[in-house]
């Protein structure tokens, strides 16, 4: 993987900020959607795909460090 995005998982602050900015895209596109009276089923799919995402990296990153670490203790 990636130590872009391994950098990207450890700055709490930004993997914050990201995730906030894309959420309150997604939700500003909903309302504008529902004004135009256009289907906004899609923005809670993509809402639920962001999420998972950023879940993902904290199995990704997150369970690589765990393993790390228990090499270490049985040594």
């Amino acid at each position: 993987m990636s130590t872009s995005l391994q950098q990207f998982y450890n700055d709490k602050d930004t993997k914050e900020n990201v995730h906030n900015y894309l959420i309150d895209y997604l939700e500003k596109e909903a309302v504008k959607r529902v004004f135009d009276r256009k289907d906004v089923s899609a923005i809670a799919d993509a809402k639920e795909v962001i999420d998972r995402a950023f879940d993902n990296l904290e199995v990704l990153f997150n369970s690589k460090a765990e393993k790390k670490e228990s090499i270490n203790q049985a040594r």
